[in-house]
């Protein structure tokens, strides 16, 4: 599972971006189409799945009769240089089939663009994307949820901080899960080409759950950590932590 946007555009990610900033401030215009989540490339089942994978760092579940994944995290301070880069956590599943599969996921989309960071909200149901011009902040508890059924499917981002709360959510025809993830996802241009990952410091994943259960109680599970093809390793993901195993964190190790 990648997150693809545009290249070349000038301005990153998905149609609408702000500042990370301590203050809102208006967003951005972009001259290219939204971005989107292709068909989950790279993903394996659960129980297959190797300690490594080059599109994405975090915890993949495999339950097929799991109806929802939610997780919180804070959004990061990004460290970023004048190379376009960017990662995109997220709580996402895959369903349909395995000859069929499609994408929903949430979460916020972080990019360097120009030396300067940028963000947006994003929802993504059965492969379509929607975008909210909603403002972000640095510090913002962001609660990323996609729940599913027989008839329906719906993916919402949420931010819990006082004062710049707002819930953007979308839904679509439903469908039987094939895998759960709570993860930091790449991002991926429209040619195909991989960014490197923004430098995000640390990401603390809290509250994570599949059909209402902890992490730590679903099976099978597997932690992965992202790297590149020559095994540099980018993303270090942690194992789950607190009394409930339902946290868990990742850390920036290399663009």
């Amino acid at each position: 599972m990648r997150t693809v946007r545009k290249a070349g555009t000038g301005v990153a990610v998905l149609g609408s971006l702000v500042l990370l900033m301590s203050a809102a401030v208006p967003a951005l215009a972009s001259s290219g189409p939204s971005a989107r989540l292709p068909l989950s490339a790279g993903v394996r089942s659960a129980s297959l799945a190797n300690a490594t994978n080059t599109g994405f760092g975090g915890w993949i579940f495999g339950p097929k009769t799991a109806t929802s994944v939610t997780s919180e995290f804070k959004i990061p301070t990004l460290k970023c240089t004048s190379t376009a880069a960017g990662i995109a956590p997220l709580s996402a599943m895959v369903t349909g089939t395995s000859s069929s599969q499609k994408d929903s996921a949430a979460g916020v989309l972080l990019e360097c663009v120009s030396g300067a960071p940028a963000a947006a909200a994003t929802v993504t149901v059965d492969n379509t994307p929607a975008n909210s011009t909603h403002a972000l902040h640095v510090g913002d508890l962001m609660k990323a949820t996609v729940t599913t059924s027989a008839t329906k499917t719906t993916a919402t981002i949420a931010d819990l901080t006082a004062g710049h709360t707002f819930t953007f959510t979308k839904s679509g025809k439903g469908a039987a899960a094939l895998e759960e993830l709570v993860i930091d996802d790449s991002l991926v241009s429209s040619t195909g080409k991989q960014l490197p990952v923004a430098n995000f410091g640390k990401i603390s994943f809290s509250s994570g759950a599949v059909s209402g259960k902890p992490l730590g109680s679903v099976t099978p599970n597997q932690a992965i950590n992202m790297q590149t093809a020559k095994k540099v390793l980018q993303i270090l993901t942690g194992a789950l932590t607190g009394t409930k195993k339902n946290a868990f964190l990742t850390t920036w190790k290399h663009s």
